[in-house]
């Protein structure tokens, strides 16, 4: 009788495997395009206090290696993720750099952190300057991911499937979270978060209330309110 459990339970996790991708790379059209590689050069910092004062050092000849939300949500990896033949560099560029400034675009490696609890893992994510000194990070709501994914399991390849759906859209709806310099906990900025925020500035914390409760983590939602109270 156990024997015929673990079956199906292998079975299960067998078939969730098999038909998961293919759900949903179905529902996102636009995978392929969102993904592809290139070779170019990228400054990087060392760590916070180089970031601070503005001290980048340049790399050559590095693979940028970009995923679709969908891919990264079954596969792993970041929004960016960044390679070298040099294994200095590549591990350099893995766990030990705090930064990196791409055509423009600030990135921070996500290796270090967690979102209640779930890390983030390898690669790098899109960040802001916050005027305390913090960091505005925009990603999708990890925590959430992971709790659903465990939910689904306990529902074998139905519930999978189901959650599966739930989560292909949370992958592609970014939230903000903010990074402190020296602490590994991403903090998601939701309502209790933006009140503080918001605190002295109560027109723009009306405007913020005034949006639905679902909506509230949304980047679209809270970036351009933190702007025009120029905290960022």
């Amino acid at each position: 009788m156990k024997r015929n459990h673990l079956n199906k339970a292998i079975l299960t996790v067998v078939m969730t495997m098999i038909f998961i991708p293919i759900f949903a790379q179905t529902n996102d059209p636009q995978t392929a395009n969102e993904s592809g590689k290139i070779t170019t050069s990228i400054q990087y910092c060392a760590n916070y206090e180089d970031f601070q004062s503005n001290h980048w050092k340049q790399v050559d000849s590095v693979l940028v290696i970009t995923k679709s939300r969908n891919k990264q949500m079954w596969w792993g990896g970041k929004d960016f993720k960044f390679d070298s033949d040099n294994k200095d560099i590549k591990n350099l560029l893995k766990k030990e750099a705090f930064a990196i400034n791409y055509h423009d675009t600030l990135l921070i490696n996500t290796h270090p952190y967690k979102d209640r609890g779930t890390t983030f893992g390898n690669g790098y994510a899109r960040i802001f300057n916050i005027k305390d000194g913090k960091l505005l990070m925009t990603y999708y709501n990890v925590s959430e991911m992971s709790k659903n994914a465990m939910i689904g399991g306990m529902f074998g390849l139905v519930g999978s499937l189901a959650m599966s759906a739930t989560n292909s859209k949370i992958a592609k709806q970014n939230v903000c979270y903010i990074i402190t310099p020296g602490d590994k906990k991403a903090v998601i900025i939701d309502a209790k978060v933006m009140e503080e925020l918001l605190k002295d500035h109560q027109t723009l914390l009306d405007e913020y209330l005034a949006v639905k409760k679902s909506e509230r983590l949304n980047e679209e939602v809270v970036l351009p309110l933190l702007k025009k109270a120029e905290l960022l």
